[in-house]
């Protein structure tokens, strides 16, 4: 029924938006900064097959020696090597500047020596087409993934997930400086049917997403946008046992920077309202964001920070959620004009609501609820292959201190890696 409403709303206001744009002129890609955007993102796509413009890449990733692959300490921690390979093609097909067909596919072989079952194919495919007008676009897509991950930094196994999604939203440019959005997403989760610990994946986590964004924003200059968004979230678990099922309310805002720029990325704040709709849970309000900035301080270097805080579902016992914070900078550090040094540091840590562990301290046994600290060291060093193509040697380090004594561990990567952004 909720689902119904959204979309219901969506398709009303949509209406009501193009009576506000009259009738509908296109000028070349139409007047918004998006149509903007999809013709500088067609115009990149080099390839050229008839109609059709293409983007291929090459993926190679954590080709290398993993000192944990599962993270954890329930056993003896396994090493083993492994590499991540596999194609990807982002495929455009523009009609007339008035609509684009916007295809992305990319099947990855994951590949360890010795632990065969983490060898995998892992798919991600979304595919999406735009409307645009003059001061409008409208734009509809729909996603499938399946893949075996490490989901959020609560689970150290990689249990495969599928994700059949639906994304549909429309733009509104009064004015060469305003414009506003609304938007509509849809999301199924179905995990594999496996334990971790003593909690079923699959019955605590197989849910349904949907949520609706009413977003406005305003060019302050070329590069950079200010924006303020209104989000309505609702999480629909299978289970009819689950006790998850909840609501959200969180107001965004901050600011986009073109890639093209000094400043690049997105600065992303606000204030979220977490309701579980079972009564016994604990609400959450507070703080939640999600922010990835980079400076291109001087020629030869740039500065990057980055800052997460949300409310993530969890396994843990009677824990609803967790509250994830992650902080992060780092530097790259050209030597050369074919040679570049990385470095990027991590510090995270997970909260509980609800205590549930047994625990002992100076006054005698208590309840604990669970805290997880992290710490991860990355350092590289790349060499170009081509103008923005590089391959490196890499080496990280990940640390997690638990106030759960028996979740303390450490995890060690070395290997290659392979870069579309030197």
């Amino acid at each position: 029924m909720k689902k119904k409403i959204c979309l219901f709303i969506f398709i009303a206001i949509a209406a009501i938006l193009l009576l506000f744009d009259g009738a509908v002129k296109v000028y070349g890609w139409g007047k918004t900064w998006m149509g903007y955007d999809l013709e500088m993102i067609v115009q990149e796509a080099r390839l050229k097959v008839g109609p059709f413009r293409i983007k291929p890449v090459l993926l190679l990733n954590n080709i290398g020696y993993d000192s944990n692959v599962y993270y954890g300490t329930a056993t003896e921690p396994i090493k083993d090597y492994t590499i991540t390979a596999g194609p990807g093609f982002t495929i455009y097909l523009p009609l007339k500047k008035k609509i684009i067909f916007q295809v992305y596919e990319s099947p990855q072989y994951v590949y360890y020596f010795e632990t065969k079952r983490e060898r995998t194919w892992n798919n991600y495919f979304n595919g999406q087409v735009h409307f645009v007008f003059n001061r409008l676009v409208f734009s509809f897509g729909r996603g499938f993934s399946d893949a075996r991950e490490r989901w959020n930094t609560e689970i150290d196994i990689r249990p495969r997930r599928k994700e059949d999604s639906f994304q549909g939203s429309v733009l509104w440019q009064p004015s060469r400086k305003t414009s506003f959005s609304l938007s509509y997403r849809r999301a199924n989760y179905d995990y594999e049917n496996i334990h971790y610990e003593i909690f079923n994946v699959r019955d605590r986590l197989n849910r349904e997403e949907n949520y609706v964004n009413f977003t406005g924003l305003y060019q302050l200059s070329y590069r950079v946008k200010f924006f303020l968004d209104v989000e309505y979230g609702f999480f629909d678990f299978l289970n009819p046992s689950n006790f998850r099922d909840s609501k959200s309310y969180t107001i965004y805002g901050g600011f986009e920077f073109s890639p093209f720029g000094i400043v690049r990325g997105r600065i992303n704040l606000g204030y979220k309202y977490f309701n579980p709709l079972d009564p016994q849970r604990k609400d959450y309000r507070g703080i939640a964001g999600n922010t990835n900035v980079s400076i291109k301080m001087l020629k030869f270097l740039d500065l990057r920070a980055s800052y997460r805080r949300d409310v993530q579902f969890s396994l843990w016992y009677n824990n609803a959620y967790f509250i994830e914070n992650i902080y992060g900078i780092g530097t790259s550090l050209y030597l050369f004009k074919n040679i570049r040094l990385d470095y990027d540091y991590s510090l995270g840590r997970n909260k509980y609501p609800v205590a549930d562990i047994q625990g002992l301290n100076q006054d005698g046994g208590i309840l604990l609820k669970r805290q997880d600290d992290y710490k991860i060291h990355s350092v590289g060093i790349y060499f170009r292959l081509k103008k923005n193509i590089g391959i490196g040697a890499i080496a990280s380090k990940w640390i997690r201190d638990s106030n759960l004594d028996w979740e303390d561990d450490e995890r060690v990567f070395i290997g290659l890696n392979l870069t579309y952004n030197f």
